[in-house]
This record gives structure tokens, C-alpha cells and sequence, in this order.
């Protein structure tokens, strides 16, 4: 059996050999291809007679845009077609988005100013987690297996978010206003012991319920009239109980109150109260409205 004149093939030894049915026969690249078993012959002769290579197959790249040049570089196309990067389709949303800072519930003035520090760690600023209002620290002598800053433990969740962190201030910022920063809170952030302790006999026989804003009336019926007050630690502990009204109606007595520990609580004296007792409330600081009016011109 004789073959068609030679002809030139640019693709190697390994890529032949496979694409030939791996053919036990040598190989010679001078003048053409010399195949010794005879049946390779007959099967592959009309294709060893064709004069190009683009019957065999090529050396290209994957298409899974991490070989070199794939990327908007001279001949050689992107496979994405200038949509987006293959290692870049998996990174979500919620990654991208910038993580709070650990435990900050206030802005860094507002804490600093009533005493609670921040430190700086790894170009991050975040607030000091000190141990809460009248419990004492735990002693830097105790064995440290047991570690608080262990991350999602219970200990941990209960620093990052206690909003009664011990303060400490400087001596220029000791004052009335320092010792009454929880009763001066924001409405939306003052909870019903807080509001309860700047009342006549700490809101005994007084009307609560929750509002939008400081100005909403009681529509629905759903309120709490105090009977007893008691603080551990005034003004952030204790237990206020009385009687819990649906539609005007009472329906539970002796109980604490629904969502005390939220915001938004708006009161009212009893009908009746003697005004010795039930007084209107004193006038603003004047320290606040000197606040409120720096605050307005910047």
C-alpha cells in the first residue's frame, strides 16, 4: 500500500498518536508519516492524504478563565465575553457589605463623652467591652481557659450588646448630666424603668403604653397602670408591676409589663392625682438646649 505525497503536520507526537487511535507503529516527521500495520493504513488513508492539519485537533486553553492570557490579551478572546470574571460569579452580596463594628451601640462621641472608651485594633476603631453596671469584673488571677472574649459564646453576645457598660469619665465629666444620661436618653431608646424613674414615686398608679413619637394618644386601649416599683439598681433594674388593660378592659394583674425593655414608652398621671404629688415635670437642662442649639448651627 502506498500513501499520498508528504505533507507537514505541526501538532506533536502525543496529540497524533491520540488522535490516530494511538497507533503502535513508529512515527517519521522528515518526509511524511510511515505506518507499519497495514489495516492503519486502509483506515486512515483518505484522512493521510489530505495536504493541511485542520483535521487534527488543536492546542487551546480551557475556557475556565484561569489559564494565562485569557483575558483581554492579543489573540485570545475572553470566554465570558466582557461580563464578568469566572472567580468573581460566586462572591455574594452579604460579603461585600461592611460589617458592624463589634459591639458599638452609640456613636463614638456619645460614649466617650459619658465615659465608655474606644481603642483602635487593626485600623479599626471599636468600643472598649467593659463588664456591666454593678457586677464586678472577672479576676485577671483565675485561670484563663474560660476566656469572655470567646466569639459566639454567650458570654461574648451578652458584652457586645449590653447598653449598661461601666463608665469611665474624666473629672470635667462628672456632673448631673453624666449621672442622668439614661433618664435623658432619646424617646425611641429610653425603656419603661428609665422613663418610670424621672415619675412621681417612680410611675406607681401612672398610665404607659408605646407610641410612635412622644406626642401619640392612647387609641387602641392597650396600656399598663403601675401598682408597685422596686429598683435594684436605679435607673436600669428593677421590677415595675400592675395590671396589664386589652380595649380598656383589665385582664391581667400583679404581671410587669409587655416589651419594658424597649423604647417608645409614653405615660400619663391619674385622674385625680393631688398635684403636691403628681407635679408637672421640671423644664429642660440648660446645658441641653445649649446642646440642641450647637447642634442646629453646625
Amino acid at each position: 500500500l502506498k500513501h499520498s505525497p508528504p505533507f507537514h503536520l505541526s501538532a506533536p507526537p502525543q496529540m497524533l498518536r491520540r488522535a490516530l487511535g494511538r497507533a503502535p507503529s513508529a512515527v517519521g516527521w522528515r518526509q511524511g508519516i510511515a505506518l507499519a500495520d497495514p489495516l492503519n493504513s486502509l483506515r486512515l488513508g483518505a484522512l493521510v492524504s489530505l495536504k493541511d492539519s485542520s483535521w487534527l485537533p488543536q492546542c487551546r486553553a480551557m475556557s475556565s478563565g484561569w489559564s494565562q492570557g485569557m483575558y483581554a490579551e492579543r489573540h485570545n478572546p475572553d470566554p465570558t465575553h466582557g461580563r464578568a470574571r469566572w472567580h468573581k460569579l460566586d462572591v455574594s452580596k452579604r460579603m461585600e457589605q461592611d460589617k458592624p463594628i463589634l459591639g458599638a451601640l452609640n456613636p463614638k462621641e456619645y460614649d466617650e463623652k459619658h465615659g465608655r472608651w474606644w481603642f483602635t485594633r487593626k485600623e479599626e476603631e471599636r468600643p472598649k467591652l467593659y463588664t456591666t453596671i454593678g457586677r464586678h469584673a472577672r479576676s485577671k488571677k483565675l485561670k484563663r481557659t474560660i476566656v469572655r472574649f470567646a466569639y459566639k459564646s454567650k458570654n461574648l453576645r451578652a458584652l457586645v450588646r449590653d447598653p449598661y457598660r461601666k463608665r469611665w469619665p474624666k473629672n470635667d465629666q462628672v456632673g448631673a448630666r453624666f449621672f442622668a444620661e439614661f433618664c435623658l436618653k432619646d424617646f425611641e431608646k429610653r425603656t419603661m424603668l428609665e422613663t418610670a424613674h424621672t415619675l412621681p414615686l417612680y410611675g406607681v398608679a401612672c398610665k404607659f403604653w408605646r407610641g410612635k413619637d412622644a406626642e401619640t394618644p392612647d387609641t387602641r386601649g392597650q396600656f399598663f397602670v403601675a401598682s408597685s416599683s422596686e429598683y435594684r439598681v436605679r435607673p436600669i433594674r428593677g421590677q415595675l408591676r400592675g395590671t396589664q388593660y386589652h380595649n380598656g378592659r383589665p385582664m391581667r394583674d400583679g404581671i410587669a409589663a409587655v416589651a419594658k425593655s424597649l423604647g417608645s414608652w409614653r405615660y400619663e398621671f391619674p385622674a385625680g392625682g393631688h398635684p403636691a404629688v403628681y407635679r408637672p415635670a421640671f423644664p429642660r437642662m440648660l446645658s441641653a438646649e445649649q446642646d440642641a442649639a450647637e447642634g442646629e448651627a453646625e
